[in-house]
């Protein structure tokens, strides 16, 4: 298989070279994104299997080259698609061959566009604007399948960052991607050649790119495509775990901070620097001193909440941090105790000290006194101590447990 493998790599070239409208393009981006990736483009992430034909030779040439080198990982959005050469993951891709098949796609207005060729809808658009109608016919000869790939394995370093899928299957063929023409409804359309069409508009017809000779698709054998039907044509994307996806760079850790108050304003701060406003979630560097900052007007003074060192809970990398605020009734109730508890242990000490050299009333009063306030200060500690707040650093979406020390 391994051999089978090679010579299909070895014979993609011959047929990319056929491809016109050629881009350049940077090592590490296929097809550039658009400023502001809408609706359109959100709905387009939710499929997995982009055709790729409406892509230049350079780009479908620089894909080949990954598919020698192993897994190919890449960061997709839906109107975007970018490789992570520098994200090494092992696995190889294996020729297999299928019966050869041939597809017709019109496209007849944006929202098409966009489903049927998200890749290719930013620089397709004005296209399709200027001559109402896109077609593609596609001849499919056979895969690239990947075997040996385990997601586990993928490193954390910074060239995997932003990894979302890995490139499970590649279709390989001939295609033509034109512009204009007849509808299918409003002429007779030929599908083994869409350039004949008869009826109204079909000499408007223009070829906008074109790889590959349909006919030589079934020259294919089990080692590997015929070197004319062997251009890439459709991606068949496998979406990475979740904890893969969802990586921070390296260093930090992901934690979720929860309101002191849902009813108030409460911001997480470095310094003077605003984070975020709770609830919120990110990923921060462990070592800054994080607050929590409640502002509540010119004429009050502002809350502050220090949290602890998040370095001590590293190991989590991905932690929730609540804050229980003081019970302010609570303390009120223990300061008056404390102060009351105090003054009558001062005088208990006062009257025994005075009378019980003596002997009399002044003793017997001091000996009352001073164990009442004694116990109604101890009281008022015990109060002020329990409602002092509380941080709670807990594994992500655990409930919390001890509190941490700030």
């Amino acid at each position: 298989m391994r051999a089978a493998a090679a010579t299909a790599l070895l014979v993609l070239p011959g047929a990319l070279g056929c491809a016109r409208g050629v881009i350049p393009s940077s090592e590490t981006s296929l097809i550039p994104s658009a400023p502001n990736e809408g609706a359109r483009c959100q709905l387009a992430a939710n499929q997995d299997n982009p055709l790729v034909t409406e892509w230049p030779a350079s780009e479908k040439a620089n894909l080949e080259a990954r598919l020698s080198e192993g897994a190919v990982v890449v960061a997709y959005s839906g109107c975007s698609l970018r490789m992570l050469p520098a994200c090494r993951a092992a696995g190889r891709y294996s020729w297999r061959r299928t019966t050869a098949a041939t597809d017709v796609i019109e496209i007849h207005d944006a929202d098409e566009l966009y489903a049927k060729l998200p890749l290719g809808a930013v620089s397709l658009e004005g296209e399709l604007q200027q001559r109402g109608r896109l077609a593609v016919q596609t001849t499919v000869s056979g895969q690239m399948q990947l075997s040996g790939f385990e997601a586990s394995a993928l490193g954390k370093d910074e060239g995997c960052q932003g990894a979302t899928h890995v490139l499970r299957a590649l279709s390989v063929g001939a295609f033509k991607l034109r512009a204009g023409g007849a509808r299918s409804g409003q002429g007779k359309v030929d599908v083994q050649a869409i350039g004949t069409a008869s009826g109204q508009s079909s000499h408007d017809e223009s070829v906008l790119r074109e790889a590959g000779l349909p006919e030589r698709c079934d020259a294919a054998s089990a080692e590997a495509p015929d070197q004319a039907c062997a251009s890439p044509i459709q991606l068949f994307l496998q979406p990475l775990p979740n904890d893969i996806v969802d990586r921070g760079p390296l260093g930090t850790v992901k934690v979720r901070f929860w309101p002191v108050d849902p009813a108030q304003d409460w911001k997480v701060v470095v310094g003077d620097r605003e984070v975020c406003k709770t609830p919120c979630e990110r990923w921060v560097d462990p070592a800054m001193p994080y607050t929590l900052k409640y502002d509540p007007g010119f004429w009050h003074r502002n809350e502050l909440v220090e949290l602890p060192d998040l370095r001590k809970y590293a190991q989590l990398e991905r932690m929730d941090v609540r804050v229980v605020p003081r019970a302010t009734g609570e303390f009120v109730v223990g300061v008056v105790a404390t102060s009351l508890g105090g003054m009558a242990a001062a005088t208990g000490v006062v009257l025994t000290a005075v009378g019980c050299g003596k002997g009399g009333a002044l003793c017997t009063a001091g000996l009352i006194n001073l164990p009442i306030g004694a116990a109604v200060t101890a009281g008022g500690v015990w109060m002020i101590v329990d409602s002092a707040g509380q941080i709670n650093v807990t594994p992500a979406g655990q409930a919390p447990s001890l509190p941490a020390s700030p």
